[in-house]
């Protein structure tokens, strides 16, 4: 009997573990690293929703009914949706070298719809200064607890950099990365390296 009431404990917790991980919303993304003279400044995001999240979201944001978002209804927007996000860095995370960086927040934050999906672009902030030699960073945009599944493209991904920033990257996965066991198999990475 106890046997038979640790197996079903077993099965139910293993149930329940397996529909949290269960992704409920669906995002395609691509990103863009941004620099200044000095640092690497940002992230800048490009979310697209599936239809059935972007349908409930848009609805639900559009106070006044007239298919447009305000600034009200846009700001009230971006703290239903990323706010919850900002302890988790909004899903960008920076690793340089062994350290993943916190973000500075995010700015440029714009919502719209087209063809039926919502669509999210926003620049999240982070400060990691140039030197002298290459400093190596990875990106890599994911949501860990699996509710959301982010596709990012990261061969797609690009850098917006000033003539005086030497910059090179490549996209490639994460595995063998220590740093990045605990993120889905395929999602990829963005691989820069940055000196002035």
């Amino acid at each position: 009997m106890r046997r038979a009431l640790q197996t079903a404990i077993l099965l139910a917790t293993g149930l329940a573990t397996m529909a949290v991980a269960h992704p409920h919303v669906f995002v395609d993304a691509t990103v863009k690293a941004v620099f200044d003279q000095n640092s690497l400044v940002g992230i800048r995001n490009h979310w697209v929703y599936d239809e059935i999240y972007s349908a409930a979201t848009f609805a639900s944001a559009d106070a006044d009914g007239n298919g447009q978002l305000s600034e009200k209804e846009s700001e009230q927007l971006k703290n239903t949706v990323l706010g919850p996000l900002a302890s988790k860095n909004f899903y960008n995370y920076v690793l340089v070298e062994t350290d993943f960086y916190a973000t500075d927040g995010i700015k440029n934050f714009k919502a719209e719809m087209k063809n039926g999906k919502l669509v999210l672009d926003f620049t999240v902030l982070f400060s990691i200064a140039a030197k002298k030699d290459y400093t190596m960073v990875t990106i890599a945009v994911d949501d860990l607890t699996n509710y959301i599944q982010i596709t990012t493209d990261m061969e797609s991904a690009d850098v917006d950099a000033p003539d005086e920033m030497d910059v090179e990257f490549f996209a490639d996965d994460l595995k063998g990365l220590t740093m990045f066991k605990a993120f889905r198999t395929g999602v990829q990475g963005l691989y820069l390296r940055f000196k002035k």
